[in-house]
């Protein structure tokens, strides 16, 4: 509970430099939509890249892709090929190991389509989350 004690300080510290509500919450969604990319290790550089493009905060949209690392990313991956394999086919993954198999149908394309599926809705919902909670903690402060 430490870390997002932290992570909560260092968001408000962008609420007194003078950021809205709408530019915390789309630079967060940003990174989220990042850290869905299935290819570890170039959450950075994307996040940087999009963050140039969409003129959004570079820092939050590095903090927002801190939800893929290590620990979680092989869950990420799997709930992506379920979602993926679920849309295109109708049913959960089969894991298989053969020579037969054809890794990039059976495997590649469900883990991308499942990845910009989740990146996109998780993305989302944390832009309403962090907008609605920015939005009620300001108005809470300026009626103090």
């Amino acid at each position: 509970m430490k870390y997002f004690s932290k992570l909560k300080d260092y968001i408000l510290r962008f609420i007194k430099k003078g950021l809205s509500p709408h530019e915390i919450a789309l630079s967060l969604a940003v990174g989220v939509f990042v850290a869905f990319i299935p290819v570890f290790g170039t959450h950075t550089v994307i996040a940087i890249f999009l963050a140039y493009i969409l003129r959004v905060n570079t820092l939050i949209v590095l903090l927002g892709t801190q939800i893929s690392n290590p620990l979680s990313f092989p869950f990420q991956i799997f709930i992506s090929a379920e979602v993926g394999n679920l849309i295109l086919n109708g049913t959960l993954l089969e894991i298989k190991f053969s020579k037969e198999i054809n890794y990039l149908s059976h495997y590649l394309w469900p883990i991308i389509v499942g990845s910009l599926i989740l990146g996109i809705g998780l993305s989302v919902v944390s832009y309403l989350l962090t907008k609605v909670i920015l939005k009620r903690r300001r108005a809470r402060h300026d009626t103090l």
